[in-house]
């Protein structure tokens, strides 16, 4: 059975908002590769609309990020702080799926008002629900039997070879099969999308592409360098993207609103930064053995801070973690000061440079009635620092294997037609702009202000 044989309704005659998701592709990337013909579709794009930098969330990792984008509202209100958080009633950490957003969805608003959505390889949406419409799960989507709705969906995405995610693990150990995965994992979602886009009725599609991701953080030096001999191919990967949105468009009637996003930027990673590690040198996170794996190994009843990925500070406050040893009050304030003193004062020893541009308390970033689960306080890295949570480094400073590394005020945003904006868009403000394209009404509780 194929994918066009599921889906015999005749199409709506309504309005209808499309959303084309570029995962990590930040601005400066697409207007550049656009003035340089590599990407020729969103050159035309970019005479008829609006293209701007956009701030995404903090921390700008795909699981907030998107998460608000689909919900309109800040992590305090959708419950998403982090690819991982802890658990309530221990120091255990887990993997949130789509089942811990708290706030509906934009399918979960269209499908009350009698409206269709397709979204197709978003993060954060897994395990897929029953909607008015269809969902194909994005990363981390670790089944493809729970990653579809409708699950009859699931025999020919198989037929087809639909691949969820591109296999990105040690990629630049294996450069010629990874890029041979990237394409023809694009080729896969591009007959999804098109097939979709086609035969389903639909008032908001949304369809992500989250190759890009994978590949900028390990070939981004790649990119910038223009005597890589990978550069070319790198080049030819988002010329193909930028077939596959032309081809998308000429699915789309006159009267669809487009958007084109990312989530978060890009840009070259110096050194990565152990936050964990300068913690435990402080005293402030104590562990049970001198070669800690993993959150295991924290000594809760002697620590006062421990950090989750990428820059997540939480302090073991009484009254709030199981076995709390910080005060409320007094203690609790002077703890936060040192540890916001220490880290705006860490320097490069070889460069200089500051590793921390700034330290926010949840207050600054968060609001809502799950502002108990958020980090106390959150760091900004400086240019070039990724910030890691890992409790099994002891130094402070390292370099992996990524080269690129997320930024938060360089995402990617665009809506055909749209007149220059006054002041930056969020990409929280994205969920209500879509709804008010669509005319439906924005939901009282959004943080986000429709753009149009």
């Amino acid at each position: 059975m194929s994918i066009i044989d599921l889906f015999k309704k005749k199409k709506e005659a309504c309005a209808r908002a499309a959303v084309i998701g570029l995962d990590g592709v930040p601005y400066r990337m697409i207007s550049s590769l656009a003035a340089q013909g590599v990407m020729p579709v969103m050159a035309e794009l970019l005479k008829d609309g609006y293209a701007c930098k956009m701030d995404s969330s903090m921390p700008p990792v795909s699981s907030v990020a998107w998460a608000t984008f689909m919900t309109g509202v800040n992590p305090a209100k959708h419950g998403i702080f982090g690819f991982m958080d802890r658990r309530r009633e221990s120091y255990g950490i887990y993997f949130p799926s789509a089942k811990q957003i708290r706030s509906p969805a934009l399918w979960d608003i269209l499908t009350g008002a009698g409206k269709t959505t397709v979204a197709v390889n978003i993060p954060q949406t897994y395990p897929a629900r029953e909607i008015n419409g269809v969902i194909i799960s994005g990363f981390v989507a670790i089944d493809l039997e729970k990653a579809v709705y409708p699950h009859k969906l699931v025999e020919a995405l198989k037929a087809m070879d639909y691949r969820i995610d591109v296999d990105y693990q040690n990629a630049d150990e294996r450069k010629e099969d990874f890029f041979k995965d990237l394409f023809y994992t694009l080729r896969k979602r591009r007959e999804t999308f098109l097939y979709l886009l086609d035969k389903v009725p639909w008032n908001l599609f949304i369809g992500v592409f989250t190759g890009t991701d994978r590949l900028q953080h390990y070939f981004w030096d790649d990119y910038e360098n223009t005597g890589s001999p990978w550069r070319r191919t790198i080049l030819e990967y988002y010329r193909a993207i930028d077939t596959v949105i032309g081809e998308m468009i000429e699915k789309m009637r006159g009267d669809t609103a487009l958007m084109i996003l990312s989530d978060h930027g890009f840009a070259h990673l110096e050194k990565e930064v152990f936050i964990n590690a300068w913690l435990r040198k402080q005293g402030y996170l104590q562990l049970k053995n001198d070669l800690p794996r993993s959150f295991d190994d924290i000594n809760v009843e002697a620590t006062k801070a421990f950090a989750l990925d990428p820059a997540r500070i939480y302090i073991n406050l009484k009254g709030v973690m199981p076995q709390g040893s910080v005060s409320p009050g007094l203690e609790y304030e002077q703890l936060i000061k040192d540890i916001t003193d220490g880290f705006l004062a860490l320097r490069d020893e070889e460069t200089g440079k500051p590793l921390i541009a700034r330290v926010f308390r949840k207050e600054e970033l968060y609001t809502g009635p799950l502002i108990d689960k958020a980090p106390d306080l959150v760091l900004w890295s400086a240019q070039g620092y990724d910030l890691k949570g890992a409790v099994s480094k002891d130094t402070l400073l390292g370099k992996g294997r990524f080269t690129g590394m997320h930024t938060q005020d360089d995402a990617f945003f665009y809506l055909k037609g749209l007149a220059p904006l006054k002041v930056k868009p969020h990409i929280q403000d994205l969920a209500p702009t879509l709804l008010r394209l669509l005319g439906l009404p924005v939901l009282p509780d959004m943080d986000g202000r429709p753009l149009v």
